[in-house]
């Protein structure tokens, strides 16, 4: 286990630093908090990671557990899916749905980013840094308890914190209604079959994968922004597109990838494609939430990126090894 524990912890440490820091939600001049971010984040990343990998299954069940992951954060910790006044910023009024009690855009940009960003990134960047145990268990029992006992604390620390700054507490239907969601992301996720050997057909271009990435995950963003920013058309529409962005790629990915061979500079493509998206708009939200003066700080996290990728493509394109 201690010969694997460096690929949890770079993945420990790598998904609060996308998830908040690259993306632009807190400033660099926050950085302390980056261990209590990485107990809940960089924690759930590690434990979804470990329960697919132990259980033989894919990608697809890795997203699942994301979703699920999201829903857990934003339905119980910061309940920015139902309180009207999230960090003072009305996150709910457009599209607020009331029988739901939350704004369906911000349910479905807030879980996606979740998904994609806060989870699969980190842990597809992880698993290609440490590829020669890419499909192997990184902990073991004593190392998956303890990251569930941070995950918990991290989680409670948070929840805490935000109800002191901020207080508001779901409906019981409300938290019902997320923890019944949850429960079956979770059944799901170990039901699906496991991963099938891939055949001997590539799969597209690394190029391909990697501009799949950035069209998918920029037109996610955009819709979010332009919203943010007052280019309010009318809500059913917004959701409307991004779900179809969402579908999209979904099914490029299953068309295009689903049963092919994939090479490490495949995988790094599509990882890269993601953090991409992140490396723009994470200036933009940056300087919303925290003015210019946050701008050289996010400059130095964007600056270490770039260079953990170029890292990242290094790896992938040498000869693999056996573990």
């Amino acid at each position: 286990m201690w010969r694997r524990l460096p690929a949890a912890l770079s993945l420990f440490v790598l998904s609060p630093l996308i998830a908040e820091y690259l993306l632009g939600s807190m400033p660099m001049a926050m950085i302390a908090l980056l261990p209590l971010m990485a107990a809940m984040y960089g924690s759930g990343a590690v434990l979804i990671r470990e329960a697919v990998r132990r259980a033989g299954r894919g990608w697809p069940s890795m997203i699942l557990l994301a979703t699920a992951y999201g829903l857990i954060e934003e339905g119980f910790v910061t309940q920015s899916l139902f309180n009207p006044n999230y960090l003072h910023l009305r996150l709910l009024d457009y599209g607020y749905v009331p029988w739901l009690g939350t704004g369906l855009p911000w349910l479905v940009y807030v879980i996606s980013i979740h998904v994609v960003w806060s989870m699969s990134v980190p842990i597809g960047l992880s698993e290609g840094l440490f590829r020669n145990r890419r499909d192997q268990p990184w902990l073991g029992p004593v190392g998956i308890g303890a990251f569930a006992l941070l995950f918990a604390a991290g989680s409670g620390l948070i929840a805490a914190y935000t109800y002191k700054s901020l207080p508001f507490m779901a409906s019981p239907a409300q938290l019902a209604a997320t923890g019944g969601a949850v429960a079956l992301l979770i059944a799901a996720a170990f039901a699906l079959p496991k991963t099938a050997p891939a055949s001997d057909r590539a799969a597209p271009h690394p190029l391909v994968l990697l501009g799949a990435g950035v069209i998918a995950g920029s037109a996610l963003m955009l819709l979010q922004l332009l919203a943010q920013h007052g280019w309010r058309w009318p809500w059913p529409a917004c959701v409307a597109a991004l779900v179809l962005v969402e579908a999209g790629f979904v099914a490029f990915m299953i068309a295009c990838t689903r049963g092919r061979a994939w090479t490490d500079l495949r995988r790094c493509a599509l990882m890269s494609g993601g953090l991409l998206v992140y490396g723009w708009s994470g200036f933009v939200i940056a300087r919303d939430l925290h003015g210019a003066a946050d701008l050289p700080g996010h400059a130095v996290i964007a600056g270490l990126f770039a260079l953990l990728l170029g890292w990242a493509w290094v790896v992938a394109a040498r000869p693999a090894k056996r573990p």
